[in-house]
């Protein structure tokens, strides 16, 4: 088995300081000069903009909202500068409000996807994002 790369290990980090919620990870992790190409139907008001508040804002909703939460990549792609990942969250929405819908009790299972630029060891463009949500009561059921 080979040695996961450096940008993987990154991502890896990355992933596990965000969940912990240490949200200066995405701060150090990503570059300055960083763009986000986050799909219109996702998030119509961040096409083009810096994401990683939305980011934070993100991991610490889920954070609240589904106190039994669980983090997990169900593939990763990796090829020269780019990482594509999918992932899912799963938790019961038994904490805070997520994005304005109350607690109901539900499991809840949101899948996304992220392909991710390097350079230098920093994320410098991001493309995806959440794109499937059960359980939740938004339209993207």
């Amino acid at each position: 088995m080979r040695e996961p790369s450096s940008n993987l290990r990154t991502l890896g980090k990355y992933s596990t300081r965000m969940l912990a919620g240490d949200y200066a990870a995405v701060r150090e992790h990503f570059a300055e000069e960083f763009t986000s190409h986050v799909a219109e139907r996702v998030a119509p008001a961040a096409v083009g903009t810096d994401i990683r508040a939305h980011e934070e804002e993100f991991w610490e909703q889920t954070r609240k909202a589904f106190p039994d939460r669980e983090f997990k990549i169900n593939m990763l792609i990796e090829s020269g500068d780019l990482v594509i990942s999918n992932w899912t969250l799963t938790g019961t929405h038994t904490g805070g409000s997520y994005y304005d819908v109350p607690p109901s009790g539900k499991r809840v299972e949101i899948n996304g996807t992220a392909i991710l630029r390097f350079k230098d060891g920093k994320v410098v463009e991001h493309w995806g994002g959440p794109h499937c949500m059960r359980g939740i009561g938004l339209t993207h059921e």
